[in-house]
């Protein structure tokens, strides 16, 4: 609590010896001084005389030049002559200064002694700013000074429009007066300029940027309010286009304080914004095409609008939003707020009440001198604040920025600490990984043993498969030719004879089919037409088992191999099973497609199936229709009664193989 007390004292002698910096004027406003013979400088804004018209007669009504006079030529656009007898010029070199004119003549005694753009319609020049000297000489005392102008509606400037004395002197006391103008332009400019280097630096902060412009705004402006200026260079059309600082300045200002505020995208900001930008752009396209229409622009529209930017900026500085603003930076917002808006309202009335000033610069020169430089002072001020901002900014960037360099070594720390860490469980994990790699390669020998064995077992079965279905057919052919010969030997040995020549012959045959299946085996193929291969089958076993089979076949134009091979098993099995088992004489086979499915129906006339359970050839011939995706039935056959009728195997397989992929 005691240092923000002792800042806000510290503060507020500040502002008190920043505003009482300007000494009083040399200037003196008493009547009695007006006119008089005296060394230094003179008035002559008194005792002069106004004709409206073009060129005054003798007869012609001379009205006095007073300030009511001077107030009608505001608005009025015409020719304008005003005229006075000039008193003792008590100087060395006396010269007489003019200002507040954009077209005039001056003459003595009808004699042209000074001439300024009278024959320019459109004048980019600062009325109030433009000193024109005209030299006169001690020996003009009482001659008659008559002064033509052409007026172009402009209000006609007040106090200090016509003044004698020695020019050295006169500049002299310009530059003095303009020492402090000098001083603070300086200054703003260097610190917008510094503002614009940050804003490059600080990768394109806005804050910088604003500051920048407000800076060089207040600068440029108060350079270009030193008179003094115009004697080192010129700057004529400077002074003219140096109102348009205003607007930008107040547009810096709003953009700055949003900024801050961390308000600049709300919605208030952005149309103050756009307003006064289109305000600043307006001004200079008026200035452009009309020095009458640019003052009056200025004057009466511009205080608005920066009022509208003001009430802007005040609502957000004073919403509760503000008070997340760092307390020291919310602080120096306030202090410059308070100054400008203070120094701002100074400006206004000194320069709506030109009168009241004229009597306070009587009766107070050093007040007058106060309110007169209090816009200037002001500005000094509350760029002071503005720097106090921006340094408040950079220490929280530098505060936060430490903040988070500390945080990044701490997390640099436990990173390391991790990267120990992780270094220590990818040991452990290459450890594990390593004894796993050993158990997996274990179970995958111990998988490929098993995998070698389920070979070895289902080559065996396949073996055995085809031995069965080949071999087994012929062999029970022959066994039935032996049954056969043994019978037949009692009664007929010629007889039995043919019927042991039979068995060798099948006997020989069984032998081919044992090595014909190991071929089969090692080659994995098998080449034969299927309709052929049964055909065959059926006129053998007619022939070898004296059995009779009658055949229906009707092939689809395309069977997969392995639906083929089960077709043909599924025959042959059934063939040996119904003469071995069954003791059948007769068959009906029927294979025939239906829709996408194909048909395989065996019937015998042999003993019914029953409850008998399937031998190692049906249950073989079973699992390949099964992984096919067929289906099987072996069962009883029965007649038109209901008896049972002999024996029959049914198979159905789809006509598309789905192995054969």
């Amino acid at each position: 609590m005691k240092r923000s007390r002792l800042s806000s004292l510290l503060w507020l002698l500040v502002v008190i010896g920043v505003l009482g910096l300007f000494l009083p004027s040399i200037f003196s406003f008493k009547e009695n001084q007006v006119d008089q013979a005296r060394t230094q400088t003179a008035f002559f804004s008194k005792n002069w005389k106004v004709f409206y018209g073009a060129e005054p007669g003798p007869n012609s009504k001379w009205l006095p030049f007073d300030r009511s006079e001077q107030g009608k030529l505001t608005g009025y656009k015409g020719t304008v002559w005003i005229q006075r007898t000039l008193p003792k010029l008590n100087w060395a070199d006396p010269h007489l200064f003019l200002s507040g004119m954009n077209h005039f003549e001056a003459r003595l005694d009808g004699v042209l002694v000074y001439r300024y753009q009278m024959d320019r319609e459109r004048s980019w020049n600062h009325f109030l700013m433009t000193q024109h000297p005209i030299s006169l000489s001690p020996s003009d005392e009482g001659k008659l000074l008559s002064i033509k102008m052409e007026w172009d509606g402009l209000p006609f400037g007040w106090g200090l429009w016509a003044y004698a004395g020695n020019p050295d002197q006169i500049i002299v006391n310009m530059l003095r007066l303009d020492f402090f103008y000098y001083i603070y332009s300086i200054l703003c400019i260097g610190a917008g300029l510094t503002g614009a280097v940050l804003f490059f630096k600080k990768r394109f902060d806005k804050l910088f940027l604003w500051f920048s412009i407000l800076a060089l705004s207040a600068g440029f402006g108060m350079l270009l309010l030193c008179q003094s200026l115009q004697w080192l260079a010129n700057v004529e059309p400077l002074y003219y286009w140096r109102d348009l600082f205003l607007p930008l300045g107040v547009f810096a200002f709003t953009a700055f304080y949003g900024e801050a505020l961390g308000g600049a995208r709300r919605l208030s900001f952005r149309i103050a914004k756009g307003a006064l930008s289109a305000f600043a752009a307006l001004a200079f396209a008026v200035a452009l095409w009309s020095p009458y229409w640019y003052w009056t622009l200025l004057v009466d529209s511009l205080p608005f609008i920066t009022l509208a930017a003001l009430s802007v900026v005040t609502f957000n500085l004073l919403r509760p939003s503000a008070k997340s603003v760092s307390s020291d930076n919310r602080k120096w917002l306030l202090r410059g707020y308070v100054v400008l808006l203070v120094a701002g309202l100074v400006h206004m009335t000194a320069s709506m009440l030109p009168s009241f000033m004229e009597s306070v610069a009587q009766a107070a020169p050093h007040l007058f001198n106060m309110a007169g430089n209090m816009l200037a002072n002001g500005l000094l001020l509350f760029m002071l604040c503005m720097v106090m901002v921006l340094v408040n900014y950079v220490r929280n960037v530098y505060r936060v920025s430490e903040r988070n360099a500390e945080e990044l070594r701490e997390k640099n720390a436990e990173l390391e600490r991790f990267h120990r860490d992780l270094e220590t469980l990818v040991e452990i994990r290459t450890s594990e990984l390593e004894l796993a790699n050993r158990s997996l390669s274990a179970t995958l020998r111990e998988k490929a043993e098993t995998l070698a064995e389920v070979s070895v077992l289902e080559e065996r079965n396949r073996i055995a498969h085809e031995m069965h279905d080949v071999v087994g057919h012929t062999l029970t052919a022959a066994i039935v030719q032996l049954e056969a010969a043994k019978k037949l030997a009692v009664r007929d040995g010629n007889l039995s004879m043919e019927k042991l020549g039979t068995v060798s012959s099948l006997v020989r045959k069984g032998l081919d089919d044992i090595r014909r299946t190991v071929r089969v085996l090692k080659t994995d193929e098998m080449s034969f037409q299927l309709d052929s291969a049964l055909r065959e089958l059926i006129k053998e076993t007619i022939e070898t088992m004296e059995v009779d089979v009658r055949a229906d076949i009707q092939l689809p134009p395309v069977l997969g191999k392995l639906s083929e091979k089960v077709v043909y098993h599924a025959l042959q099995e059934g063939l040996t099973n119904g003469i071995r088992h069954a003791r059948c004489s007769r068959f009906s086979f029927e294979l025939r497609p239906e829709e996408n499915m194909l048909l395989f129906r065996l019937w015998n006339d042999g003993i019914p199936f029953g409850d008998s359970k399937p031998g190692f050839g049906l249950t073989s011939m079973m699992e390949r229709v099964h992984l096919l995706g067929g289906t099987v039935y072996i069962g009883s056959a029965y007649g038109i009664e209901g008896h049972a009728n002999g024996c029959e195997l049914i198979l159905t397989l789809p006509i598309t193989d789905p192995l054969a992929s």
